[in-house]
């Protein structure tokens, strides 16, 4: 009880000295309020791209978006940890495989410093190994082009550096992102991983967005539901899975570790 009234009292008065609101929803004099924390870990959302199973955590609308974009652009450690748990849930729904995850990209890298998707892997005590950025003609974020463009401009941009090639040939792996949009990061990723000998086995997304994704994908209606096809009524694309890889450290996940 003493704690507990020593930590309010330790709140409200860093409250006065340092404002702060939820990234979700804006609540006051907390990082992530516990609604939005609930809303992070509202999955698992199953469905499979290419064949690969795929859990996000969460769909990507509304607070989770809004916690989603603050960890993105100021590397909050509070909403990084939020976001953590729900990947663990994402990651604890998958088989058991190192975790690769897709980098920024050199323009995010620059601007902020910072590797978010690391940076939540971090927060829920993963390790994992990352591919690399292959310099591309086509330079620019993929938020800002459409289904078609983002298929060219992620062909052919991820590789596996040959250090974690030559430790991960011939390993399952499941590939950390995220947000699953368009699916073109995911599928390039995959194919990258496959090109180093590595079998994807699964995909984990911090959350989803179906109504970007092309081609015909599996997608239940509800965490565990009946799984059904969606068609995307603009440009119809191959199945793409969005995988995200990392190299927060360089040991082995062994099976039944």
């Amino acid at each position: 009880m003493l704690r507990e009234t020593v930590v309010a009292a330790a709140r409200e008065a860093a409250s006065v000295l340092w404002p702060v609101e939820c990234a979700g929803c804006g609540a006051l004099d907390v990082a992530v309020c516990a609604a939005c924390r609930t809303l992070l870990v509202g999955g698992p959302v199953r469905g499979s791209v290419d064949g690969v199973p795929l859990v996000a955590a969460a769909e990507y609308e509304g607070a989770v978006r809004s916690v989603i974009l603050a960890c993105k652009e100021r590397g909050g450690r509070a909403e990084a940890r939020a976001l953590a748990a729900g990947l663990a849930i994402a990651l604890a729904a998958l088989p058991e495989a190192e975790r690769v995850r897709v980098p920024s990209s050199g323009e995010g890298m620059r601007r902020r410093g910072f590797d978010p998707v690391a940076l939540v892997v971090r927060a829920a005590r993963e390790r994992s190994w990352a591919l690399r950025r292959v310099p591309s003609a086509r330079p620019g974020a993929q938020k800002e082009r459409g289904v078609v463009e983002r298929e060219r401009a992620a062909a052919g941009s991820l590789a596996l550096p040959p250090r974690a090639a030559r430790a991960l040939a011939g390993t399952p792996v499941v590939v950390v992102d995220d947000v699953v949009t368009s699916g073109a990061t995911a599928r390039e990723a995959v194919r990258a991983l496959r090109a180093a000998g590595c079998a994807p086995v699964g995909i984990a997304a911090l959350a989803r967005t179906p109504r970007r994704l092309g081609g015909t994908l599996a997608w239940p209606a509800a965490a565990g539901g009946r799984v059904s096809a969606r068609k995307s009524a603009q440009q119809p694309l191959a199945p793409t899975p969005n995988i995200s890889g990392g190299q927060d450290g360089h040991h082995l996940r062994r099976q039944g570790r």
